[in-house]
């Protein structure tokens, strides 16, 4: 009966193309469920998933219950900076530890501590236990926290009950995990970073972020510009050099988004120039307004425009614009900007 359940629980995966608002919610009451479910084997009389936060460096809780809001607010904040119990499940004991066990394993009598004597035990609290979460690459995200009123019903079962839900519950509480597994599928040349809702870039495990992404690169002020627009964008970026790089900009959990680049051949085999006369095509300039802000006559212009069409297989500039939309082939930024950088190319 209750492996059934844990392995139902386990299959149960999030959607790699759902929107960010709706994946949160989706994450929470993924949350609920196990927690709620793991509480029907356990009989704790508190219990909390809390999720560390790899931006802010901080706590946020996935799913809670049983505990006042001031030992909540403690259990995020105050028990993992300053307790010795949580540095020890932490740093160096897998398992789920209960009060018994630090005595028993580590000499740490929990009844001692600041933890137990100002919230715990207050809130009639006499055995509690801590897990703490981290990944295959080394990551901590995160632990689950319950909470008995009497020693008794903390029964060993009970902890390695706890300790089969890990798979489930580190599913849940890796914020990385989305963009990981999107950048997983990326191809071996190809660099990616993800972004935070307040703009800040930081790398993914083993993918590296390149040398345009990276930091000081110049392609990472465009991403972060644009990445204050947290929807999904496609689009091509030239180096220095003229080459194209595409360049992905994807939702994912937590509000987070997956910023990938790759370089690629230019494409249907269009110049860089007629890549920036597309774009501007695209945004409704006429052909004298394009001629004006790349520095070139409008008949160059309209020499353009009829290759364009046809290594596109397109018979009007409406079917272009489409075309370039549909499939992400505009500038990150006016080509005009650099127009005058780029004229040889």
């Amino acid at each position: 009966m209750k492996s059934v359940a844990i392995d139902h629980m386990t299959s149960a995966t999030v959607r790699l193309d759902t929107p960010a608002a709706a994946l949160n919610d989706q994450i929470v009451d993924q949350a609920t469920q196990v927690t709620r479910l793991l509480r029907e084997f356990v009989r704790s009389e508190a219990i909390a998933l809390i999720a560390m936060d790899p931006i802010s460096r901080t706590h946020r809780p996935l799913a809670a219950d049983g505990y006042t809001d001031r030992t909540m607010s403690y259990v995020l904040d105050g028990f993992p900076n300053s307790c010795p119990a949580y540095a020890i499940a932490r740093e160096k004991d897998t398992h789920s530890l209960r009060w018994r066990d630090y005595k028993r394993d580590w000499n740490l009598y929990l009844p001692d501590t600041f933890t137990a004597q100002e919230y715990l035990m207050p809130d009639g609290f006499r055995e509690g236990s801590t897990m703490c979460l981290r990944v295959a690459d080394g990551r901590y995200i995160g632990a689950i926290h319950m909470s008995w009123s009497k020693e008794a019903h903390a029964k060993d079962e009970h902890r390695e009950i706890t300790e089969r839900f890990r798979p489930i519950l580190l599913n849940i509480c890796d914020q990385l995990r989305t963009p990981q597994l999107l950048a997983d599928e990326l191809a071996p040349g190809a660099y990616a970073i993800a972004v935070s809702p307040n703009g800040f870039a930081f790398h993914l495990p083993n993918r590296n972020p390149g040398p345009y992404l990276g930091e000081g690169g110049e392609l990472r002020r465009l991403v972060l510009e644009k990445a204050k627009s947290p929807s999904a964008q496609r689009f091509v970026w030239p180096d220095e050099a003229g080459r194209c790089h595409q360049v992905t900009i994807t939702p994912c959990r937590g509000n987070i988004l997956l910023i990938t680049e790759q370089c690629i051949r230019w494409p249907y085999n269009l110049s860089l120039r007629e890549i920036q006369i597309l774009h501007l095509v695209t945004s409704g300039a006429s052909n004298p307004n394009i001629a004006e802000q790349l520095f070139v006559s409008p008949r160059t212009v309209s020499t353009h425009i009829e290759h364009i069409l046809a290594k596109m297989s397109c018979d009007s500039r409406t079917r272009l614009a489409a075309l370039a939309v549909s499939e992400g082939l505009l500038l990150a930024e006016s080509p005009s900007r650099r127009s005058r950088n780029f004229a040889g190319h």
